[in-house]
């Protein structure tokens, strides 16, 4: 019988030899109930409870995510997500907000101090992103536990901001020819600081083989918007024209027939599908190149996703949301309708018709709001399966000689995040 070690209790052997690892995913149950309830739950609440309910959704995601059988564990807690958005937006936006309102009753509201201030704020935002996303990574991986050992993200949350700051301005300069080059300096940036207890991972991608399918992306996207303003142009050109000759000299404008309203919607679809197909594709490329050059110990990660993949879950998942719309839009439509039939004499006035009318652009773009918001859970979960089930690990790590992460937990890490809607789920 092989010894084991007095104080670890572990045999030897396990400490030094690796284990092979695999990834699996179990879809998690009751994800359907968990958002109608997340949903009448942050609704009574004024959406207090969204912070708790997204907690409630981590734990079913994680707990569905399995290595070598074995189940991910999410330990983050609603009062940590809630208490880190008060913090931030008391540190943050409110001085923000007092400083506008100071500058408009100081200079007045049409003064150029107070026009330009938004203008300003825009370059601390950009800055204040990338460390929001940086934090979310690390409250995400200090609170997620596997055997019990945590997750960890060293390194300073500044330096990122900073890095995500200036890449976006070089990226602008270069028409966007530097996204290949900065995605995979941020990754780089991340990956190389995390940790599996005190096992770091590696990063070795390098932006060169994302060029080509880069190119494709962004001469396509050229071609795409070029065709669709073509085709435009050819069905509404004389209609345009027309127009302009017809407000310079006070004649009537001329309506787009239905048959150009139809065509001109058709070429616009067939841009945009054109377009989701070839930025799909490219994300799968950057996906499965970055999965491919993050390793773990004697391990590497392999990554394979594809456009069609990619394609197929965004396309269910948006018809999902419309479900969620639907179901909440015809019950409203039944209030509206009850409401009509309560104004009585009221609805024959027509200043009372008026404010009514007003209201409903408003009132459909909140339904539809929370209708897509209500079955996002479930969406979540299955983007975030497909891209477990397509990520494969190759090697081994001796997971039984891995120890706990020196330091603490991260607390408070998403506050930034929440407030800019940065945060992966």
């Amino acid at each position: 019988m092989q010894p084991f070690d007095q104080n670890t209790g572990i045999a030897p052997a396990a400490l030094t030899s690796g284990e092979p690892l695999a990834l699996s995913w179990q879809w998690p149950r009751g994800m359907v109930g968990v958002s109608i309830a997340n949903f009448l739950l942050r609704i009574l609440t004024l959406g207090i409870y969204h912070f708790w309910g997204k907690t409630e959704v981590r734990r079913r995601i994680w707990s569905a995510i399995r290595l070598n059988g074995e189940p991910l564990t999410y330990t983050g807690t609603g009062g940590e997500l809630f208490f880190g958005f008060v913090i931030v937006s008391l540190a943050v936006f409110l001085p923000i907000t007092v400083l506008m309102i100071g500058v408009m009753f100081a200079f007045g509201p049409e003064s150029a101090l107070a026009q330009s201030i938004p203008g300003l704020l825009y370059i601390p935002i950009l800055f204040l992103v990338g460390i929001a996303i940086y934090r979310a990574t690390r409250y995400r991986l200090a609170r997620t536990r596997w055997r019990g050992i945590r997750g960890a993200l060293t390194g300073h949350s500044g330096h990122y901001g900073w890095t995500f700051f200036w890449t976006l301005i070089v990226a602008g300069l270069t028409l966007g020819w530097a996204v290949p080059w900065r995605s995979t300096k941020l990754q780089a940036l991340q990956t190389t600081n995390m940790r599996f207890g005190d096992r770091p991972l590696r990063f070795t991608a390098t932006s060169g083989p994302l060029y080509g399918p880069y190119a494709v992306v962004w001469f396509g996207t050229l071609l795409g918007y070029g065709l669709a303003a073509a085709a435009v142009w050819a069905i509404l050109g004389d209609t345009i024209a027309q127009n302009v000759i017809a407000s310079r000299t006070g004649g009537d404008p001329v309506v787009p027939t239905g048959r150009q309203i139809g065509l001109v919607t058709l070429s616009i679809v067939a841009a945009l599908l054109f377009l989701a197909i070839i930025a799909a594709w490219y994300r799968a490329r950057v996906f499965n190149h970055f999965a491919d050059n993050t390793h773990f110990e004697n391990a590497t990660f392999a990554g394979t996703a594809s456009a069609g993949g990619l394609i197929w879950i965004a396309v269910t998942n948006y018809l999902i949301l419309m479900v969620g719309v639907i179901l909440l839009a015809l019950p409203a439509v039944l209030l509206a309708l009850g409401a009509a039939r309560s104004l009585g004499p009221l609805a024959e006035n027509p200043e009372v018709m008026q404010g009514v009318l007003a209201m409903v652009p408003l009132a459909a773009l909140l339904v539809f709001g929370l209708g897509f918001s209500l079955l996002s859970p479930v969406a979540q979960a299955r983007t975030t399966g497909y891209l477990v089930r397509h990520l494969a690990v190759n090697g081994t790590a001796p997971l039984a000689a891995i120890a706990q992460a020196a330091g603490g937990d991260a607390k408070f890490g998403e506050g930034l995040a929440q407030a800019f809607d940065v945060d992966a789920f």
